[in-house]
């Protein structure tokens, strides 16, 4: 089981980063800065970012199964 977590988490942080390299300026400029700044802009972002990355993740350790790899 230690073995899956420690994939799973070698797999989620690098996908957070990459995405957040790739639209993380994108996003504030569309927003506004003020909404960034004291709206919910960040917060509003960060979680959809993170469902994104763990959604990249869950893909990934299923094709790891499919194909055969022994995640467990």
């Amino acid at each position: 089981m230690i073995k899956f977590w420690i994939i799973a988490i070698l797999i989620f942080i690098p996908s957070t980063y990459i995405l957040s390299k790739f639209t993380l300026k994108e996003n504030r400029k569309e927003t506004g800065e003020r909404i960034w700044r004291y709206g919910n802009g960040r917060s509003t972002y960060w979680r959809i970012l993170t469902l994104c990355s763990f959604g990249i993740t869950a893909v990934i350790m299923l094709i790891f199964y499919w194909i055969g790899i022994s995640i467990v």
